[in-house]
Order: structure tokens, then C-alpha cells, then sequence
């Protein structure tokens, strides 16, 4: 099932009932239409890197996938210097996701991505573990091998399966990816880690866009997003604060 476009979402969300008027703070439906607001700018942004004519930056369209998935997910309070914290509130947003509507999610993934989720996760440079026991941090994983496999293989059955749980280890794996690119821990267009940064952005290209239909479609209960409306006057009409 082919994606929706960030323009194709755009008019599907400002055509709902719920849209009109909110922009104000006091909209009954303003979180989520923040949310939507915000994630389909990174998605346009995304796909002007990723679905250019010329050579495509995957590099970028990654990082503005991700900040797409992070502007639907992200929830007030929720600290993102805690990588175990982060990771638990996009398994939680996942799991709303599949419970809103795993049949639109299961035709997304199925079989169209199956050959790429089966590619990206056997490659171990996307397994966190790896990298705490490449490191040497406290607390390393020296039996890294072991869980590496045993959860490559796990991810296999469940994609076999057609099993929801596909989308949090995939996701994990996503993760370490965006990790090592905002954080300085690969070169731009690096030869290195090409393979996996051309196929994080395929997934993301693909999933993102059906994550934010599903919200479109279910707009109740995905909770205050960071960095809300500052609820003051400012010198002019009109409230103040990030849009």
C-alpha cells in the first residue's frame, strides 16, 4: 500500500471536522492537530531530500523522518537525555498506533517492506548492544553476540508471523541510527554506513507517512506534545509561543 504524501495528508487533515479553528490553544483538538501540524512540515521536508530528481540525501530525509516521527510521538515530560525513557515513549505511541488500526499498519509493512525490515535488522551496526560493548561503557554487553542474535531471529519469526512486535524492534534498530547521525557519530554521505542510512530512510519514508494517517483518522488521546503554545498575549493579537 503506497504512502501518502505529506501534501496528500495535509489536505486529508484540514478537510476533517475537527481542524477548523485549531490553531487556538483552547481547541478542544489542539494537541493533536499541533502534533499533525508540526509532523507534516518535517515530513514535506523530509520528502524534498528524499524525492528529489538529482542524487537523493538520504542522510538528510533520515534525520527530517525522524523529527517527523519525534513531532508525533514526543510527549510533555518526557525527558529525551534518558535513552531508555525515549525508547519506551515511542513503543508506547507504536502500540497506539497498531491498536488504532493494525490492519492499515500490517498492509503498509506487508510484504512491501518485509525484504528491507529483514535486511536492516541482520546488520549489526544498527543493534545498540554492539556498540556499548564496542565502547566499552559500564555496564557493556561482552555476550552482545548471543542477544544479537537471538533478537535478529525473533524479528524474523514475528515478520513471518505478521506480528505487530516487528514494529518496536524495528524501531530500536531506527533508533541507534538516528543516535549516531544527530550526534556526530558518522560523516555525511559516508561510504561506511551507506547501506544502512539509505535503508533507514526507506523504512521511515514508508511507515511515517501511515503513522500520521492513522492519527488523521484517530485524533483522541496522543497526549500534550513537547514544547506546547505558550498560552499569553503577545504585543499583537494572537498567541505566542512555537508553533
Amino acid at each position: 500500500m503506497c504512502a501518502k504524501s505529506a501534501k496528500e495528508l495535509e489536505a486529508q487533515w484540514t478537510s476533517t471536522s475537527w481542524f477548523r479553528g485549531s490553531s487556538e490553544p483552547t481547541h478542544p483538538y489542539h494537541a493533536p492537530n499541533l502534533r499533525l501540524r508540526r509532523a507534516l512540515s518535517w515530513l514535506d521536508r523530509a520528502e524534498q531530500e528524499y524525492c528529489r530528481r538529482d542524487e537523493v540525501d538520504a542522510d538528510a530525509a533520515f534525520i527530517f523522518y525522524w523529527i517527523a516521527f519525534n513531532s508525533a510521538y514526543g510527549q510533555l515530560g518526557s525527558p529525551w537525555s534518558d535513552p531508555e525513557r525515549e525508547r519506551e515513549s515511542f513503543r508506547k505511541y507504536l502500540e497506539k498506533i497498531i491498536d488504532c488500526d493494525y490492519r492499515a499498519i500490517k498492509e503498509a509493512i506487508f510484504p512491501e517492506l518485509v525484504h528491507q525490515i529483514r535486511t536492516f535488522v541482520n546488520n549489526k551496526y544498527v543493534y545498540q548492544p554492539f556498540w556499548t560493548h564496542h565502547n566499552r561503557e559500564q555496564g557493556h554487553h561482552q555476550d552482545w553476540e548471543r542477544g544479537y542474535k537471538s533478537n535478529t531471529e525473533a524479528v524474523q519469526r514475528a515478520l513471518s508471523q505478521g506480528h505487530p512486535t516487528v514494529l518496536r524492534e524495528l524501531f530500536y534498530r531506527l533508533y541507534t541510527l538516528r543516535n549516531q547521525l544527530l550526534h556526530g557519530g558518522a560523516t555525511w554521505k559516508s561510504s561506511v554506513n551507506r547501506n544502512q542510512v539509505e535503508a533507514g530512510a526507506r523504512l521511515m519514508s514508508s511507515l511515517v507517512p501511515h503513522f500520521i494517517e492513522v492519527m488523521i483518522e484517530h485524533p483522541n488521546d496522543w497526549g500534550p506534545p513537547r514544547y506546547p503554545v505558550v498560552q499569553e498575549r503577545g504585543p499583537q493579537s494572537g498567541w505566542t509561543g512555537t508553533r
